[in-house]
């Protein structure tokens, strides 16, 4: 007999089959419907549940699994030898370590469940239940390569206590008696626009409903969160908050927008800004934002009516203007005319008569400053009410820009007139200077180079196109790869070997740097260097192997990686500390200029633990989400803005690899770090919010950890 262990086990003797592996009932099974496989959990009893074995595996059609199943029974008694030879290897592939480790999985949930619900290879307890018969089936893929589930179940049916299993029921409707099956689609809609992350939502033993997923909190890091709802009218609440957020959201074309957050009790959470909102609180809010859009929008239409009365002003004033150029490009052109011939010439000094450029008699109101008023109050509240005000408010603000925009063209248009009546101006006061005599005049007109009308320049607009190498509304989910391909090519251009060496040791002992005067802090650094000294003395250089293949951002290079200060020999312990000082001080300078070369491509922010010395060298790390994972327990960090323009050194490739093979990848995959120097704090500038993270500490267990950001500029 094969795999007499396993058997022995479970306590199983195949010459003798005990009563309860005989006992089978029809199951009738219909419930083919698309849904989804392990969404509803329960606890199963395993002495009355059957077992059926398919020959097929879990990923063929249900329908055909379940009609090519025969029971337990069959295979145990059957004379059928392929039969038979499915059973032994089914058996074969079981072992007695893998069925106790089911059972202790199992023993664990007798006390709790799984924080998030799914467990670890939960799919192997292919479970159905038939609603015509009030039964539990398993049914049991023998082309798995996972068969100890089985025997586990088997033992469980041959002890004499019934075992309660926590598993997930396949193919299984929502009981609803909590939330119906359509409410709960459309909470997972819900969820998904706001987290931009599928929920998974669960029944567990018909009386709660678990709501477990992940989301991004406080644009930094990832957190799990989990809501669970008790009773109908919890879970109905939930859903009316989260519908009217996703129809103000919607409806508004994304004008409203609702961040999520993590409660103290690890579930989620969303705001609007600063405000927590819950059901309780909507219609507050909802009558509170009413109110200011309806102030809002008065004042903006006071601003479009006052614009519009500018806008009239400003064409009015153009048109006089026009009209006022047009009556010197008359004189001017008759004075050109009178001067081809000697007759002309007499004719207009004696009739023509002194041109006077008239004054625009408009005045043009530039300073269109709102006058406030009170608002009435609005008591009710309408969430379709929010929604008109809202796309009204964007409308309103859209035909401001329009207008403002006309202006802005016609206020070029008006300067340009205004130089051309200027140059025309000062061309007729020109030809009236020389009529106080016809000799005088005659004189004028005869010069070979005579003075020509000369056009107003065109306005050039005063912004600067930006670089395009500037990346603009940086986001570091989409933009960070490109922002530091593009650090690496301008550090790689503008940086020589013996700046970037220096960076690279600045970098390796920047704890040093803090306590450079402490002689365990250089004790420590002088022994890390002698250690990197012994390991390749005086051969490194030739032993280096320049063939050797890296792999960096999934693309093979053949580049060595930079060792700190490379090529200075220390031979003792005390002339080893001045000579490391001596270094440090030397590579600070060297960093001070090549720190004056680089200047940061996007406006970013990076996040330290400590708060140094202002000037003082300091490295950051762009992702958040790093020092936050790397530290243990509730955590304080700062936040500090570096703005486009501003010197910083990016710690790209190119820092920590020398690229003598030029096939060194162009990026910041190493490290995703700033170097540059702690800039001046304001303390009214600095601003503190805490959230909240949800982190996994075993299956059963998680905890919320309390993250503390303060802003610094």
């Amino acid at each position: 007999m094969l795999k007499n262990d396993v058997l022995e086990y479970i306590k199983l003797d195949l010459n003798k089959i005990p009563k309860k592996l005989l006992e089978n009932n029809i199951i009738h099974f219909d419930n083919y419907k698309n849904l989804n496989m392990y969404k509803i959990y329960e606890y199963v009893s395993a002495h009355n549940l059957e077992i059926l074995i398919t020959p097929l595996d879990r990923t063929a059609e249900l329908k055909e699994r379940l009609k090519s199943a025969k029971t337990l029974t069959e295979y145990l008694t059957s004379d059928d030898k392929k039969l038979e030879n499915t059973f032994n290897e089914i058996l074969e592939q079981a072992s007695v370590e893998e069925i106790k480790k089911l059972e202790e999985m199992q023993e664990s949930f007798t006390k709790d469940i799984p924080y998030l619900i799914k467990y670890d290879k939960n799919y192997l307890w292919q479970i159905y239940y038939s609603k015509k018969d009030d039964k539990y089936f398993m049914l049991f893929p023998a082309n798995e390569g996972e068969t100890s589930v089985l025997f586990y179940i088997i033992k469980k049916k041959l002890e004499k206590k019934d075992t309660k299993i926590f598993v997930p029921v396949c193919k299984q409707e929502f009981s609803e008696k909590i939330l119906d099956s359509l409410k709960i689609n459309e909470i997972e809609n819900y969820i998904w626009l706001f987290t931009e992350n599928w929920p998974n939502i669960y029944e567990v033993c018909q009386d709660k409903i678990y709501i477990t997923g992940k989301t991004k909190v406080g644009g930094i890091i990832e957190s799990s969160f989990r809501n669970i709802f008790n009773s109908k009218e919890e879970a109905e609440n939930y859903y009316k908050l989260l519908k009217t957020l996703f129809i103000l959201t919607t409806e508004t074309n994304y004008l409203y927008t609702f961040d999520t957050y993590i409660n103290e009790d690890g579930s989620l959470g969303l705001k609007y800004k600063d405000n927590l909102l819950k059901l309780e609180n909507i219609k507050e809010f909802i009558t509170n934002q009413i109110e200011k859009k309806n102030k809002n929008i008065a004042e903006l239409n006071e601003k479009l009516e006052k614009e519009n009365n500018y806008l009239k002003e400003l064409k009015e004033y153009i048109k006089k203007q026009n009209e006022i150029y047009v009556m010197q490009e008359k004189q001017i052109v008759m004075f050109l005319q009178c001067k081809k011939s000697f007759f002309k010439k007499i004719s207009y000094f004696f009739k023509s008569k002194k041109f006077i450029t008239p004054n625009i008699k408009i005045s043009l109101h530039e300073d269109k400053k709102i006058s406030k008023k009170e608002i009435d109050k609005i008591n009710s509240y309408n969430i379709k009410e929010l929604i008109d005000l809202t796309l009204q408010e964007k409308e309103t603000i859209s035909k401001i820009k329009t207008v403002e925009t006309d202006e802005k063209a016609l206020k070029i248009k008006k300067e340009n007139l205004e130089k051309k009546i200027k140059n025309a101006s000062i061309y007729l006061s020109e030809i009236e200077k020389h009529k106080k005599s016809i000799f005088e005049f005659w004189k004028f007109t005869n010069k070979d180079a005579t003075q020509q009308l000369v056009e107003g320049e065109a306005v050039k607009e005063s912004d600067k196109k930006e670089s395009e190498n500037i990346i603009k509304n940086f986001k570091i989910e989409e933009d960070l790869d490109l922002l530091g391909q593009k650090m690496d090519r301008m550090q790689r251009e503008l940086l020589s070997e013996n700046e970037i060496n220096a960076i690279y040791n600045l970098k390796y002992c920047m704890e040093i740097i803090k306590n450079i005067e402490e002689d365990e802090e250089l004790e420590k650094l002088l022994h890390k260097i002698k250690e990197k000294q012994n390991e390749d003395e005086i051969f490194s250089d030739l032993l280096d192997d320049y063939t050797n293949i890296v792999k960096i951002n999934n693309k093979e290079c053949r580049e060595r990686k930079r060792k700190p200060f490379r090529g200075y020999l220390i031979n003792n312990e005390e002339n080893g500390k001045e000579r490391i000082k001596k270094i440090i001080s030397e590579d600070k300078k060297i960093v001070e200029n090549a720190l004056k070369k680089i200047t940061s491509l996007a406006k970013i922010s990076i996040y330290v633990t400590e708060i140094e010395k202002e000037n003082t060298y300091i490295i950051g790390e762009i992702q958040a989400e790093k020092i936050i994972k790397e530290a243990k327990g509730d955590i304080k960090i700062y936040k500090i803005n570096v703005e486009c323009g501003n010197n910083a050194i990016y710690l790209t490739n190119i820092i920590f690899f020398n690229n003598i093979n030029n096939t060194l990848p162009v990026g910041m995959n190493i490290e995703t770090k700033i170097l540059l120097k702690m800039p001046k704090i304001n303390k009214k500038n600095m601003h503190e919010k805490t959230i909240h993270v949800l982190e996994k500490e075993n299956e059963f267990k998680y905890r919320v950890r309390k993250i503390s950001i303060i802003s610094l500029n």
